[in-house]
């Protein structure tokens, strides 16, 4: 397991308020080193960065399946992959629940394994639910992967939107994830051409114990909270009069199933920066600490906030670009 993308990242080419260019590094300007890697766009321009490369072989094992049934075994498989992601760091997975206007609630699931093993044992539970209406799953180069896993997720000329959450990885909290989506989805499905889902992935102890090593992150992993369940609510739809109560229904899941994580003590406040909506704050999802550390980082190398305040887009040291829907 090499931990998440910004914790492989060697060097940065930063092109900075002042137009300085600088190389950016664990042992050169280490603390903006550090802020880039979570951070986002508030420090300057980078025009450059250099990652670890990874061997690897030129195919891989994996592919997308399809239940409509099974969905307590789908959890149960998904919450075992994540706490047994120490013994094998090479298997991924993303548990997807659906609508589907033939046939209703659907769940898909995406595994991968990053050698071309039919049958590795770290996946042999999810491998031995049956029962899928579709199986694409086989030995195939990493391109091909990437081509399948976008194709649901595409669609020329349609909206889209997503709101995320945190929680530690529990069977509960995914059922409970699960449930809610259901239940709220009913009130939205006339919305034209509506693709709604809830995915499921696993902020796992190795991804968390990676970004702890050379330099750190500024995301606020703690690792003795163990694994994270990380959600994602995602949508597509065509007609712009429906952005507003589709943004309202991804945010009263997300609402509901913090409240219920809260109930269990199993919340946390952490947000995945690529999967949060403009009304949510990454930023304060990383902590009072490191918000703190990155602004007075921000000032150090932007002292008039050129990135703040002239750079629009994305999300900035001080609250949601949207604010409260």
């Amino acid at each position: 397991m090499y931990g998440l993308a910004c914790d492989n990242v060697i060097s940065y080419e930063v092109v900075t308020a002042s137009g300085l260019i600088i190389n950016v590094s664990q042992n050169s300007f280490p603390d903006l080193y550090w802020a880039l890697r979570g951070g986002g766009n508030n420090f300057g321009i980078v025009t450059k960065f250099n990652v670890n490369a990874i061997p690897r072989a030129p195919t891989m094992w994996g592919g997308m399946r399809t239940y409509i049934s099974e969905f307590p075994a789908l959890i149960k498989a998904y919450y075992n992959l994540g706490m047994n992601a120490n013994k094998d760091g090479k298997a991924h997975q993303i548990l997807s629940f659906g609508w589907s206007s033939e046939i209703g609630q659907v769940a898909q699931v995406e595994l991968e394994y990053s050698d071309p093993v039919v049958d590795a044992p770290i996946l042999a539970e999810y491998n031995n639910i049956t029962g899928q209406i579709a199986d694409g799953t086989g030995v195939k180069s990493l391109a091909e992967l990437t081509s399948i896993l976008e194709g649901p997720a595409s669609g020329a000329g349609l909206r889209q939107a997503f709101w995320t959450w945190s929680t530690k990885l529990d069977v509960e909290m995914a059922t409970v994830t699960k449930d809610v989506f259901f239940e709220e989805i009913t009130d939205v499905l006339d919305a034209a051409d509506l693709l709604p889902a809830v995915s499921l992935q696993v902020i796992t102890e190795p991804i968390i114990e990676a970004g702890a090593k050379k330099g750190g992150n500024a995301l606020g992993f703690d690792p003795k909270e163990g694994p994270l369940m990380l959600a994602l609510v995602a949508m597509k739809w065509s007609n712009s009069a429906d952005d507003e109560r589709l943004d309202k229904f991804a945010a009263r899941v997300k609402d509901r199933c913090v409240a219920a994580a809260k109930a269990k003590g199993k919340d946390t406040d952490y947000l995945y920066m690529n999967y949060a909506s403009p009304y949510q704050d990454p930023i304060a999802g990383y902590g009072a600490a490191n918000k703190a550390k990155l602004k007075a980082i921000s000032k150090k190398y932007d002292p008039t906030g050129v990135f703040e305040i002239l750079q629009p887009g994305y999300f900035k040291l001080d609250g949601a670009p949207l604010g409260q829907l």
